[in-house]
């Protein structure tokens, strides 16, 4: 299934630089970037699991993934193939120290 995906709306409650709202919003992920450029998960909601707080020494994107998300995020064209692929990857990647029945759940991985 692939994935639904948009720049989601930024809440002062929640700050990041970047929220996408997944699978028709039954999911939001929270996206920073380090001082390196490399985009990394700050926290995941999920329709009936609730919000998974990303441990701070989550795995960051590699450059070249974090350009091309930071770049599909600004111009607002997440739905892209090549976006979907990236976070696919960063899903799996960090699987064991987020919710990974959640991400299976919301076909995330």
């Amino acid at each position: 299934m692939a994935l639904s995906l948009r720049v989601a709306e930024l809440m002062p409650s929640r700050p990041c630089r970047f929220s996408l709202g997944l699978q028709d919003d039954s999911v939001f992920a929270d996206f920073d970037v380090d001082d390196d450029g490399h985009v990394f998960l700050r926290r995941i909601s999920f329709d009936g699991y609730g919000c998974c707080s990303a441990p701070e020494a989550i795995r960051r994107m590699p450059v070249d993934h974090s350009r091309t998300l930071l770049e599909s995020v600004d111009r607002q064209a997440v739905a892209d193939p090549r976006v979907e692929a990236i976070l696919r990857v960063y899903f799996r990647e960090n699987a064991d120290v987020l919710w990974s029945d959640a991400l299976s759940t919301h076909e995330l991985l």
